[in-house]
């Protein structure tokens, strides 16, 4: 059975990987600007998630989301 990537794995990664309060307010929502995610924590944060999940997500698509839904949506839409 695929696993799917969740709100809640992306936001346990930015806590882990970029130090993101996993308790933010609208973390799911909020911009990746206004959580203080720059390039470097994102592409880190994708980079788990595909070694979580064992897939290829992407670099230029990714960058280029703008939240966690964003980015759930995009590596969902690898499976």
């Amino acid at each position: 059975m695929v696993q799917l990537c969740t709100p809640a794995m992306v936001i346990d990664i930015l806590a882990a990987k970029v130090g993101v309060p996993a308790n933010t307010p609208n973390i799911d929502m909020a911009t990746w600007e206004d959580l203080g995610v720059d390039s470097l924590g994102l592409s880190e944060t994708f980079a788990s998630i595909s070694l979580l999940l064992g897939i290829d997500i992407p670099h230029e698509e990714a960058l280029h989301t703008a939240n966690v839904q964003d980015l759930v949506s995009l590596v969902n839409a690898q499976f």
